[in-house]
């Protein structure tokens, strides 16, 4: 008896010393069970601190309770979710550093900028990121299934390891040429074609007065402080000047010192001289508050987010009641002298990510809940509230059923970008709105095919010279536009340009393009292999 009981001592030893090992042991692809369960067999609380950015930043929210609800609903578990609301714009990065710098303030899932290239690859290196895709392939279907393969290239690790999953992605093309219809009707203006075409109404708008109030007070284009607002005639001449762009014998050289854009910019420079661009647009306008200059309502054409044709849209809203009788439309990309048109391409690849650090105890269960968090239904939830008590769908239109400081409070919004949907589940878009989402796609298409998009985050050369070579191009750009400077300084500029530095970036460029079309092949392979198989 005393021998069978040493036995059963020494068996149970054994087990616990192998469960102990276990506990230690690298997870591969499986959370530990550890922690999980509690005495009664019930899985324990999933607590999940995430860093956020988008919404109203509202603590302890509607929101908040409701996707933890909705959370237990779908996964069987109690999920706590623990936000840390991130600061503004101007201190985000630095809030970001200071939370990664140390494993006690790390959050279990990070919300960062696209941006920021040095610091995820010093994460990445450093392995405090989690490699999400052996827990994509099992809990991740909803995520996989959203999200391209051009898209998920961007993510992915050249050692096959995904670490970063895009936060938001835009539409292929979120913007379109806009027009006052309300002006071309009094005005007996046709819709433009091409820049001539579109020059000649720009003109009436101008000088047409189409308001009708014996003044001189309005303009044919406007737009924020930034290069994509003069696209209407820049991309009518294949002119990008913030990319790299495709040559006819496959190199790659800066948009910004094409030829073709230094004839969009005499154009541009000429219509300033008329009259028929709005001073505001080389004034250091920005977005916020070039959409108070929309709703006042004394422009006659701009190029801007197509969300201004949703009934919800504040922008829309607000033109509307300073314009009772103003009506916006949208045309196709105008075409050049050569018949090329496009559209602006948003990036592929998002302009954030989120990652789920090694703070997370649960890696595994992490991802099912960002997975749910992607499902339409969740979305929805989260971002818009409970159908018929936060808003209702009359007709195919969203109407919300809460005012602007209501929504606040409900904290609808907070978790914007993490994994945002752009299709059906984005409900505030009309029928039309998601119409024209998908027309822009193409006619985005042919800029997109000049358009380089580089994945690398080694980029030393351009690093180092970029931004003095960009500062001088928008001092350079804008002095033309404006007529301060004659057309001759872009010739200079471009001569400027590789003495500071343009030929490193130049031959960097290349060499990366050519490094991208040989890693998309090896990806596209792997893609079909392990992701393919496991929507």
């Amino acid at each position: 008896m005393k021998k069978a009981a040493m036995i059963v001592v020494i068996l149970s030893m054994l087990v616990s010393l192998a469960a102990c090992g276990g506990a230690n042991e690298t997870n591969n692809g499986t959370d530990n069970a550890a922690g999980q369960t509690g005495q009664n067999g019930e899985k324990s609380p999933l607590q999940i601190s995430m860093t956020l950015m988008g919404g109203p930043k509202t603590p302890n929210a509607w929101s908040e309770s409701a996707l933890e609800a909705d959370l237990e609903k779908n996964l069987g578990r109690k999920v706590d979710i623990q936000p840390i609301m991130l600061p503004g714009w101007d201190q985000v990065q630095t809030k970001i550093n200071l939370l990664m710098s140390d494993k006690k303030s790390m959050p279990d899932v990070v919300w960062y900028l696209g941006s920021m290239t040095k610091e995820y690859d010093n994460w990445a290196k450093s392995g405090v990121l989690v490699d999400l895709l052996p827990y994509l392939q099992k809990d991740g279907k909803n995520i996989l299934q959203y999200y391209s393969k051009e898209t998920l290239f961007y993510s992915w690790d050249k050692t096959g390891k995904f670490y970063r999953l895009p936060g938001d992605v835009a539409e292929p093309s979120a913007m379109t040429t806009i027009l006052r219809k309300d002006w071309m009707d009094k005005l007996g203006l046709k819709k433009p074609e091409t820049v001539e075409e579109y020059i000649d109404v720009l003109r009436a708008f101008t000088n047409g007065d189409p308001d009708g109030n014996n003044k001189k007070d309005t303009y044919g284009l406007s737009g924020p402080t930034e290069w994509r607002s003069f696209a209407p005639i820049l991309y009518a001449y294949k002119s990008d000047p913030e990319n790299f762009m495709v040559q006819p014998d496959g190199t790659v050289k800066y948009g910004a010192i094409l030829p073709q854009t230094k004839q969009a910019l005499k154009v541009l420079q000429d219509m300033y001289k008329e009259g028929l661009i709005d001073p505001r647009m080389i004034a250091n306008t920005d977005g916020t508050k070039f959409d108070e200059i929309v709703q006042q309502g004394k422009i006659g054409s701009f190029y801007r987010w197509i969300d201004y044709f949703n009934p919800s849209s504040i922008v829309a809203q607000g033109f509307k009641a300073n314009n009772p009788s103003g009506e916006l439309m949208y045309i196709d990309p105008i075409k050049g002298p050569d018949g090329f048109s496009s559209d602006y391409p948003e990036q592929t690849g998002g302009w954030c990510f989120i990652s789920v650090t090694g703070k997370a105890e649960e890696p595994g269960e992490v991802v099912k809940v960002l997975n749910q968090m992607a499902s339409p239904e969740t979305y929805k939830l989260i971002n818009f509230g409970r159908e018929n008590e936060h808003y209702k769908i009359e007709n195919g239109e969203f109407k919300t059923l809460v005012n602007p400081d209501e929504s606040a409070k409900l904290g609808l919004g907070n978790f914007s970008w993490y994994i945002s949907r752009k299709d059906e589940a984005n409900i505030k878009n009309t029928p039309e709105v998601m119409e024209l989402f998908k027309k822009r796609a193409e006619t985005s298409q042919p800029l997109r095919e000049l358009r380089v998009e580089f994945k690398s985050l080694d980029r030393p050369a351009w690093k180092e010279y970029s931004t003095d070579i960009n500062k001088l191009r928008d001092q350079t750009f804008y002095g033309i536009i404006s007529g301060k400077l004659s057309i001759d300084e872009f010739d200079k500029f471009v001569n400027q340009y590789y003495k500071m530095g343009g030929q490193q970036i130049e031959e960097e460029a290349n060499r990366l393009y050519k490094e991208q079309k040989k890693e998309y092949e090896e990806y596209e392979k792997w893609y079909a292999e392990q992701i393919e198989t496991n929507k």
